[in-house]
């Protein structure tokens, strides 16, 4: 089967090309006479492409379900070459765009750390960002929901040895330490874990601030609500006793 490969001039240069034609290709000169692609076919391979045009310089589609449109791959083992340096001189918008239509348990980006046994690893990670130039204001990470609604889903989730270890909802409410996929019963539910000797631990002053409202009731879980009152500080048990700990 004789397949197209369509290599677009406009701007394009390829050094040491090594084309694979049948007999029946178009003739280069008349493809280029015309300004627009020369069509060989079969693969077209090349030492190195660049491109240095005003417009587009490249585009890659595939409609293939098992193939990629596009594969970098490094394969020097050392040195500070990368498969992929992508720099941008416009201050107007971002650097990359990237839009997916996931489903399921994938991300838009999915980032592998193929990690390292003996831990020798310790010091590298799956994601790095590095804030430069002094007096910079970016912001390290963002995350917010547009288009007029807002997401149900987690905003933040890192998870680790089975525990949601820190999570956000989109109720903005956070969980340390909660179990997978658990909801937070306040805006920040803390769960001590076994082995460690306390669920929260201050090195400085801790504020409380007089209650908007005095609690009126305990989870079914039991306990009780400590809170200030006019600058006394409070303690409300299971069973509705209020108890004035320390005045004012």
């Amino acid at each position: 089967m004789t397949v197209k490969r369509r290599l677009f001039m406009g701007g394009f240069t390829a050094g040491a090309v090594s084309v694979a034609m049948s007999a029946t290709a178009a003739p280069a000169a008349a493809a280029e006479s015309e300004g627009t692609a020369t069509t060989f076919d079969g693969p077209v391979i090349a030492e190195k492409f660049s491109t240095n045009a005003t417009g587009n310089s490249a585009f890659f589609k595939t409609t293939s379900t098992s193939a990629h449109a596009v594969t970098v791959y490094q394969a020097g083992t050392s040195g500070g070459g990368v498969a992929l340096n992508i720099i941008s001189d416009n201050p107007d918008t971002s650097a990359v765009y990237l839009t997916g239509h996931e489903r399921e348990d994938q991300g838009t980006l999915k980032i592998t750390h193929v990690g390292y046994p003996d831990g020798s690893d310790a010091g590298a990670s799956a994601l790095s960002i590095d804030l430069k130039t002094v007096g910079t204001a970016a912001q390290g990470i963002f995350v917010t929901s547009t288009g007029g609604a807002s997401t149900t889903g987690n905003l933040i989730c890192l998870r680790n040895n089975g525990r949601d270890a820190f999570v956000v909802k989109g109720s903005g409410r956070v969980g340390v330490g909660m179990g997978v996929g658990a909801n937070p019963w306040s805006q920040l539910h803390i769960v001590q874990r076994p082995g460690v000797d306390s669920a929260l631990m201050v090195e400085g002053v801790v504020r409380v601030v007089n209650a908007v409202s005095v609690p009126v009731g305990v989870d079914s879980r039991g306990g009780g609500a400590l809170y200030a009152e006019n600058g006394a500080l409070m303690w409300r048990g299971s069973s509705g006793t209020v108890t004035r700990i320390a005045p004012a």
